[in-house]
């Protein structure tokens, strides 16, 4: 009997707790907000947007595919004829810096010293073929003709360092230069001097005592630019870099066996018998670039598919100057050349907003964002995403630059929550949410996202929201 009574006296009390905690809850409990959700329509549409596509070569004009960057191959023989003295005037006019400006087009800029081309030659200048004693190999092979310097000499390295300063002094901080590809050393700046050509073994390849000399001076001036290696080595995981695959499109040389299996496993360097590390996050903070391979078919639809498995599994956001620039817009590799350039980089979908029904004038409006990036790499720069209200007019009457940084928008669903300022004397109305993310360099919006709403400006209409009287 006593047994039975405490149990009830026990679920009594139980009880009696449990409505006191929800007492205390809706006691403490804000008042709630009514939000409203606005769901974008996603478009499939190829967006022309900056550090990603296809790349032209800076040298010409004839792009008929969408560009928003080019290829600069700047010969040391080019950059310095005379000693000390830089011919960036010439250089820029070769490769119309200023139009590409002018187009919103940036650049990737590689320094080379060797070129294999048709005819005997130099890649370096005259006066440092004297100066180094005309140490190096002079080369005919069935991949073309030139002159490789003795990477070992101190001469060398001691004028590549000031070369790279120079350069870095004159490009570091000017917006138009997008990436820099560490070339310098090997054939076309791609780090080798034969690639399985057995008549090409006697060219020596330096190891990484004498290679990181060459690397250095490109970490130390070139201060504000992502930096990309042909392929992995110590001191590219230890900085940060990217990573450039001349090879693209050919499955030996961009899967297992080439850039993935190199950058997710590591792989020892066939030229110098060195262990070079694997570099499995490289393409979360620096970009995966490079070109396609000259067998690579292009995007035909014999290779579409192994292309896109390629780019898919390397992260690619950018391949050129070998690339299909050039086909004729709406022809017959037309649907291929759309479904790679929604495939690479960077492809962001607002996939949800939302925010308070109403605001009032002096108060804060919280906008939350659900933001899928389709792509298959993120956004390497630190630009700012804006949100704004827009009046019935269009005209933007408040904004705010959030404090989310894009560049960590990977793959997949990321979420931003900001809070957007309502003026004191904003009149009460209706008013549309946009959003944007700006260029800092003009301040005005620079990247479409894949959604239907877009504003003359560049921003993107989204929810609206009742502003009431005070």
């Amino acid at each position: 009997m006593i047994h039975h009574r405490s149990f009830k006296i026990a679920a009594l009390i139980v009880v009696l707790l449990l409505l006191l905690a929800v007492a205390i809850r809706q006691l403490f409990a804000e008042d709630p907000v009514q939000r409203q959700s606005f769901v974008p329509i996603e478009t499939t549409q190829v967006l022309n947007n900056p550090f990603m596509g296809f790349v032209a070569d800076a040298r010409y004009d004839t792009a008929t595919q969408p560009v928003r960057l080019a290829h600069v191959n700047l010969t040391w023989a080019d950059l310095e004829p005379l000693k000390g003295q830089y011919a960036f005037t010439e250089i820029e006019r070769k490769f119309n810096f200023e139009r590409w400006r002018a187009q919103g087009v940036r650049l990737v800029v590689r320094i080379i010293l060797d070129y294999p081309r048709d005819t005997a030659h130099k890649d370096i200048p005259d006066w440092l073929y004297e100066e180094t004693r005309k140490r190096g190999t002079a080369y005919n092979t069935e991949y073309g003709r030139g002159f490789s310097p003795d990477y070992t000499n101190p001469v060398l390295i001691q004028y590549h360092r000031e070369l790279i300063k120079q350069v870095a002094a004159r490009y570091n901080d000017d917006p138009l230069i997008a990436f820099v590809q560490i070339g310098s050393v090997g054939h076309w700046g791609e780090w080798h001097t034969y690639d399985g050509d057995v008549v090409a073994k006697h060219i020596p390849f330096p190891t990484h005592n004498v290679t990181d000399q060459y690397v250095q001076p490109y970490v130390d001036y070139f201060t504000d630019k992502p930096l990309l290696m042909r392929r992995p080595h110590e001191i590219a995981l230890r900085n940060g870099m990217g990573l450039f695959n001349d090879s693209f499109g050919r499955e030996d040389a961009t899967m297992e066996e080439g850039m993935l299996g190199w950058y997710t496993k590591g792989y020892t360097n066939w030229l110098t018998d060195e262990e070079e590390p694997a570099m499995p996050d490289f393409w979360t903070k620096a970009p995966s670039g490079g070109e396609f391979a000259g067998t690579s078919g292009l995007l035909s639809d014999g290779s579409i598919e192994e292309a896109i498995r390629e780019a898919k599994a390397t992260h690619v956001s950018w391949l050129g100057p070998f690339a299909p620039t050039t086909e004729p817009a709406g022809g017959a590799m037309q649907r291929n050349i759309d479904r790679f350039l929604t495939t690479i980089g960077y492809r962001f979908v607002i996939a949800e907003e939302s925010h308070e029904e109403e605001a009032q004038p002096g108060g804060k409006l919280k906008v939350e964002l659900s933001v899928n990036n389709r792509g298959v790499a993120p956004f390497y720069f630190d630009w700012p995403l804006e949100l704004s209200l827009a009046d019935d007019n269009g005209s933007i009457r408040t904004s705010v630059k959030t404090s989310a940084d894009i560049r960590t928008w990977l793959p997949g669903v990321s979420q931003v929550s900001s809070e957007l300022p309502v003026p004191n004397n904003l009149p009460p109305g209706e008013y549309t949410v946009t959003a944007a993310i700006l260029d800092p360099d003009t301040g005005v919006p620079g990247v479409d996202f894949a959604i239907e709403g877009r504003r003359t400006d560049g921003r993107f209409s989204l929810g609206t929201v009742t502003i009431t009287g005070e």
